[in-house]
Order: structure tokens, then sequence, then C-alpha cells
């Protein structure tokens, strides 16, 4: 993983940096560590409340091949199927780049989907962009591709 105070790029134009931050970079990686074993468990033991509170209340999700849509329809629906056909989703990550302020940051990563009652097993890469909600982090833009897909 790669921790990034200063922001280049398409990062940049996502998030705003204030320079007031002071988190370190273990501090960082251990809040993002947790968050990630969180939404597993989410995952695993298919809480579809849980997984909604992890998003703003307009997120915007970006899937291949598709128009942008905000809204918590489609993570809900998404996470819903998912529920219904008992299928697995697991996340790890490799990047993060956080705004200098500790305000707003891009988790970047793999998934693995397996959805074997509709024969769906995909791996890919998933961006989130987060905002800070209090102690905690929003989704606010979900987007992901797939590297493989049978």
């Amino acid at each position: 993983m790669r921790l990034h105070s200063s922001l280049s790029g398409i990062a940049l134009t996502i998030l705003t940096a204030l320079p007031v931050f002071a988190a370190s970079d273990s501090d960082l990686r251990a809040e993002f560590d947790a968050y990630n074993d969180t939404y597993n468990q989410i995952i695993e033991t298919y809480d579809l409340e849980a997984f909604v509170a992890l998003y703003n209340d307009a997120p915007l999700w970006i899937e291949p091949d598709k128009a942008p849509i905000a809204g918590l329809d489609v993570p809900r629906g998404t996470f819903g199927f998912i529920i219904e056909n008992e299928g697995k989703l697991t996340h790890s990550f490799d990047e993060l780049i956080v705004s200098d302020d500790g305000t707003q940051a891009v988790m970047i990563g793999e998934y693995g989907l397996d959805i074997a009652k509709v024969g769906a097993k995909a791996t890919g890469t998933y961006l989130f962009v987060l905002e800070r909600n209090g102690e905690g982090w929003d989704i606010v833009v979900d987007m992901f591709n797939r590297h493989t897909a049978e």
C-alpha cells in the first residue's frame, strides 16, 4: 500500500486539501485496515442495512459499460441480489490517498465475487472515494471494473 499526503492527477480533482491533517501513515493504515475488515464482515454476515450505511445519502455508483447512477438503490439492490443468492464478495486494498486535511480519501483495491447459484464469478479493481463522517467514513463514489468474469 502507498500512502500519499500530496495529491496529483485525477485524485487532485477528486480531493480538496487543506494542510492541517496530522495523522501518521501507520495510523491511517490501521484505520483503513479496520474499515476494510468491517466492510468484509458486513458482506460475510449479509447485513444489508449496515452495507447501505457505509454510503452517504446520494453516492455515485460507476460500473463498467453503464452511465453513473446516484443514490442508494443500486448499492442496496446489488447487495440484496448477493444476499438472495448466497454469494461471496471480498475486498482488499492496495492504494490509499488521503487529503491533507483528512476529510477525504481514495481507496483502491481488488475484489472477488462468487455467486455460484447464478454462475457468476468475477475479479477486478474497485475504487472508493470516501468522505469523513465524524469518526467514520462514508462512500461517496463506488467504481469498479472487471479483470475476469465467468
